[in-house]
């Protein structure tokens, strides 16, 4: 294990230089003029700005580019119980990076349309031991029969007339603790996953997504690892009692009437009934899911709850089943980008949700969230797929359509962060974001989003 501790260190800002990777203040976040947590300093403006709004800041070596990661290898020290030395991970690292393609578009084609379900790796990804994380591809490769058994089982409960027979709620707690290590390790490659097994069918998809997101937006706000883990089985449960409402209710297409949504309302009661009789639900969980559709404003229910009277954790599990019901389709209504989503939630700040919240969440996906469509300044259209921790703007992108606008027979990926040139010998850099269907794309040809 890298130790942190001697990764990081406080300087003052006076010490500041170009290159540094700032991961803390000696401030909060919010009121300063960064939007984005954790930053690379890219010139001298910057270091005035946090020289007017702090005495001090935390660098990131191991993050850290050019003259001020020298100090890097130095900064690396194993604990007395690691026998083996790190160069051994490094190597086993690069093995496994020459053994795996990085065809992504292939890859995505591959998990689209075959089920993994119960075909198991023996070991999971190696993960660098510079950034801490594993490599996209093979993670997507190793997480999706994780996300096909969660689904496989999730319907096999929904089928059942109660929770208790078979251990299926173990047996998805089992699974969310795996996929929840698959989001420690690589959290875009999870995202991923769960637009490439998405079906046909709107509550298997949403437990998953709400499953994951909240993993991810956890991991993001450093919470402890068995809370990740319980706001991952919380998520993928919370609706469970939706399966005593009648589908035409829950799809119907036109205005609920008052009695249909108070039914709709039941679901909660019903959840808690049902869960409440699993030992994997304990009291914190169980206040969790009694309250994710409480309101900050007090406009939810059931308990018309306001203010600090929700529960963190469930005003998170709230937040994220709104943003990630915004991006699907459901009979009523068309599923929006993931940017829009955003773009409501922002909307919603300091009313239905805590407004600090909602920034942590934004910064969380960053400012070009996975998925989100792009266009380059050699006039190529492109889509992230993956976040860049250091240089926010700086993803790594697919590049669907040519500067003309035609399709890409051969989608290539760049990785922005290493200063490729374009046709024209400039460096790639992204001009600004697109809706979904820019140019007439159907993502799910294009880039199986």
């Amino acid at each position: 294990m890298i130790d942190e501790a001697r990764v990081k260190e406080t300087l003052s800002t006076s010490e500041l230089c170009p290159g540094m990777f700032v991961s803390d203040l000696d401030r909060p976040w919010l009121g300063t003029p960064f939007l984005i947590q954790g930053f690379l300093i890219e010139d001298e403006q910057q270091i005035a700005e946090l020289q007017r709004c702090c005495r001090s800041v935390v660098v990131d070596r191991s993050r850290s580019v050019g003259e001020q990661a020298k100090a890097r290898g130095a900064h690396f020290r194993f604990k007395p119980s690691e026998p083996a030395p790190r160069r051994v991970a490094v190597e086993e690292y690069v093995q496994a990076d020459q053994a795996t393609p990085d065809d992504f578009p292939a890859i995505c084609r591959v998990l689209r349309t075959r089920s993994t379900a119960g075909r198991r790796f023996p070991r999971p990804p190696v993960v660098n031991p510079v950034d801490g994380q594993s490599r996209l591809e093979p993670e997507m490769l190793y997480s999706a029969p994780i996300v096909d058994d969660i689904k496989r089982t999730l319907e096999a409960i929904r089928n059942s007339s109660d929770l208790e027979g078979g251990g299926k709620i173990e047996q998805i707690g089992e699974l969310v603790g795996e996929l929840a290590e698959g989001v420690s390790r690589n959290p875009d490659a999870v995202l991923w996953l769960t637009r490439l097994k998405s079906t046909d069918q709107y509550s298997y998809d949403h437990a998953v997504d709400v499953s994951v997101h909240l993993m991810v937006f956890g991991r993001f706000l450093n919470l402890a690892a068995d809370m990740v883990e319980k706001l991952g089985l919380v998520g993928m449960m919370q609706d469970i009692g939706k399966v005593d409402i009648p589908r035409d209710v829950l799809n119907k297409p036109d205005q609920l009437t008052a009695e249909e949504y108070a039914l709709i309302q039941s679901h909660v009661a019903s959840s808690l009934e049902m869960l409440r009789k699993q030992p994997a639900f304990d009291a914190e969980m169980l206040e969790i899911v009694a309250g994710h559709h409480e309101r900050y404003d007090g406009s939810g229910y059931p308990s018309r709850l306001q203010g600090e009277k929700i529960s963190l954790h469930a005003e998170l599990a709230g937040m994220l089943d709104a943003y990630c019901a915004m991006t699907r389709n459901r009979c009523y209504n068309s599923g929006v980008s993931h940017q829009r989503a955003l773009e409501a939630l922002i909307g919603s700040r300091g009313s239905k949700f805590r407004a600090a919240l909602v920034d942590q969440f934004i910064q969380s996906m960053g400012l070009y969230p996975v998925g989100t469509l792009v266009e380059l300044n050699s006039g190529e259209v492109a889509v992230v797929i993956q976040q860049n921790r250091v240089r926010r703007l700086q993803p790594r992108v697919l590049v669907i359509l040519a500067a003309d606008k035609s399709i890409e027979r051969y989608p290539r990926t760049l990785d922005l962060m290493m200063n490729p040139a374009n046709a024209l010998g400039e460096t790639y850099r992204i001009l600004r974001s697109l809706p979904p269907d820019a140019y007439g794309i159907d993502p799910r040809e294009l880039y199986l989003a």
